[in-house]
């Protein structure tokens, strides 16, 4: 059954290979399904597939009547594998309208395919039951969904998009969250326009093949490019967003020329986009804006002498009285005067306050753009600002460099949430244009525990955990929202088989400070001395499972942040016991001083103490160094699973 299933695929990959010789031919035909297709039970690349590309084809073509139209026709075909499945049948299609420009879509047309007692059954999209849904002032989408699907159907969809918007030509997504047999991409381009390709993702091309001079109607070029057997898209551990990692591409218009005119570059640079946000009412004039803070802005002056105290002061007053609305934003949606007043705005309004504030006082502060890591990595070689969604603020003082953001009031100083640690931003200030690294803070938690064993098994120990960076942040977030109660009962799911109780914590409430957290171990004793006693060295405090299982990783590892974790253990051993196994020390270094893991067990009379240190000193691995990365949490697993075994002696 395998390998009739291997060979279904190769001659379904076969049946969709595009001739060479001419680039307009499309394979897989609309409404034409072959019984091959019907009959594929599972895809055998990927054998948990809840559905797969068959085939996708997409054609681009440009049409000039009253002026330039980018016209894209697509053609897929997919085929549903399991019921979990079934959403491949509910389609969607944005478009944009910005008026002037617009787009359409049109032709939408479909059927689906089933095999029932040996016949295929075709069944209509009806075009009724198509319909369009509005997402925002701009984007909407037509959406339907295929009729009569099962388990085993095969949908067939094509529809054209009509687009007035020629700089921002649609891209081409090879990749989705299910696997690709083949997917295919063609695009007409007159010579008038020249368009930059950006190929994306970690999934090399099958064939990439130039044709030109190609249209009858111009001069011009056409492009064909191919992709086969592309793997689904999935989430995995510690990414920024799916989206850096997709197999697309994506076009840039460089140049325009038109017959008889001066070619015109289409291509903005970092320091035109720079004077016009600076221009802008919805992000530079704000700055200069200060008469409705000057009074709170003396007060705060006069409050603190010295340029860092102000400049401390300055930030904690935005971060106390400005709530963020969880809204990303570059540009502000209302005057940051207005968000003043409201004490509420946008990352925009809340961040360009503290900029201008810190400008008011006499401080060498910025914007920064930034990219947030669920937005995707910003196009450092391609000047577009929209590939930004957040504003944090740069202030340079003492010849250090600053970056602030005041949008969550448990934030140290001088430090950034971890949604903007996605490599660089862009600071925008005519005098100093430039990308700044976006640092993470110093991130660490150290947990000690003093464990008196006694001879039943019972113990009683008093922990104290301390907090730095995101650690710390995290709690006080999990405080702020949840409340104490939820937190210790996660941790008392986090270290299993013990009770905790008198628990405290410390600085909740000052972000400047490590969070502290005491609390007490206990566990009972079966009531009588035993021969042999097993201790978790850990007590239930380290790491139980591998974030990494998957064999290869084709994505980087991006831990936004270093880690530094320390356990630190002392068992008070019941007198009569001595050791009878214990675990090796272990020593474990990743290559080029990317991490290390130190394991010690020392004994010091009836004191016995035992260590454990992870640290990982870079937030991002690539793929080639994955397969380190997975063996060195497979080792800190394995040697924080053994346990500790005393034994009786026997009195002489």
């Amino acid at each position: 059954m395998k390998a009739n299933a291997f060979s279904l695929v190769a001659v379904l990959v076969t049946l969709w290979l595009c001739t060479e010789n001419n680039v307009h031919a499309q394979a897989a035909k609309f409404g034409k399904i072959d019984e091959a297709e019907l009959a594929l039970k599972q895809y055998p690349l990927d054998t948990a597939a809840e559905a797969v590309v068959l085939s996708d084809f997409g054609f681009t073509r440009f049409i000039f009547t009253s002026g330039a139209q980018v016209v894209t026709t697509r053609h897929m075909r997919i085929k549903i594998l399991k019921k979990s499945g079934y959403n491949w049948a509910n389609i969607e299609v944005p478009f944009y309208i910005n008026p002037p420009g617009k787009e359409r879509v049109a032709s939408i047309k479909g059927y689906t395919y089933n095999l029932e007692n040996g016949k295929v059954q075709k069944d209509k999209l009806d075009t009724k039951g198509v319909f369009e849904e509005q997402h925002n002032e701009n984007w909407f989408s037509k959406k339907f969904t295929m009729p009569n699907v099962k388990v085993g159907s095969v949908i067939d969809v094509e529809y054209t998009i009509y687009s007035d918007f020629i700089y921002n030509m649609r891209g081409w997504e090879f990749q989705t969250s299910i696997p690709t047999v083949w997917s295919e991409y063609q695009a007409q381009i007159p010579e008038y326009y020249d368009y930059k390709f950006l190929l994306k993702g970690y999934h090399e091309l099958a064939t990439k093949s130039k044709y030109g001079p190609g249209m009858p109607e111009l001069e011009g070029t056409a492009y064909v490019w191919r992709m086969k057997d592309v793997p689904a898209l999935r989430e995995e551990r510690y990414i920024t967003t799916l989206s850096d990692y997709q197999a697309k591409i994506e076009f840039e218009l460089q140049q325009v020329k038109y017959p008889g005119e001066q070619p015109r570059t289409m291509t903005g640079s970092w320091e035109s986009i720079t004077s016009k946000l600076l221009a802008e009412d919805e992000f530079g004039m704000q700055l200069n804006r200060s008469g409705y803070f000057k009074d709170q802005l003396a007060t705060i002056m006069a409050a603190n002498k010295t340029p860092q105290k102000q400049l401390e002061a300055i930030y904690a007053f935005v971060q106390n009285n400005m709530q963020w609305d969880g809204k990303y934003r570059y540009y502000t949606e209302e005057s940051v005067k207005k968000s003043f007043e409201k004490k509420t705005g946008n990352s925009a309004e809340v961040n360009l306050l503290l900029t201008a504030m810190l400008l008011e006082a006499g401080f060498d502060a910025a914007p920064v753009l930034v990219s947030t890591r669920s937005h995707g990595r910003p196009a450092k070689d391609s000047p577009i600002v929209n590939t930004f969604n957040y504003v944090i603020t740069h202030v340079k003082t003492d010849n250090k460099e600053i970056l602030l953001d005041a949008t969550d009031p448990l934030l140290p100083f001088g430090s950034l949430p971890m949604r903007a640690l996605n490599g660089e931003g862009r600071l925008i200030k005519k005098t100093d244009q430039r990308w700044v690294a976006l640092k993470p803070m110093a991130n660490a938690v150290y947990t000690s525990s003093d464990i008196v064993l006694q001879g039943d098994g019972a113990l009683t120990a008093k922990v104290k955990e301390t907090a730095g960076g995101y650690y710390a942040l995290n709690i006080r977030q999990q405080l702020k929202e949840d409340g104490e109660k939820e937190v210790i009962d996660n941790l008392r799911q986090e270290i299993g088989e013990y009770k905790i109780s008198e628990h405290n914590f410390e600085n909740k409430h000052n972000p400047a400070e490590s969070l502290n957290l005491h609390y007490t171990i206990t566990s009972a004793g079966n009531g009588q001395p035993n021969t042999l006693l097993y201790l978790n060295p850990l007590l239930g405090h380290g790491e139980k499972e591998n974030p990494f299982k998957a064999a290869n990783r084709r994505y980087p590892v991006d831990f936004a942040t270093p880690i530094d974790e320390t356990i630190v253990t002392k068992y008070t051993l019941p007198e009569g016991y001595v050791l009878e196994e214990v675990p090796a020390s272990v020593n474990v270094m990743l290559p080029e001083n990317g991490g290390k893991f130190m394991y010690m067990v020392q004994q010091y009379g009836n004191v016995l103490q035992v260590m454990s240190r992870v640290n990982i000193n870079k937030p991002v691995f690539y793929a080639e160094e994955y397969p380190y990365l997975k063996e060195f949490y497979n080792q800190i697993i394995a040697k924080h699973a053994e346990q500790i075994v005393l034994k009786k002696a026997v009195a002489n």
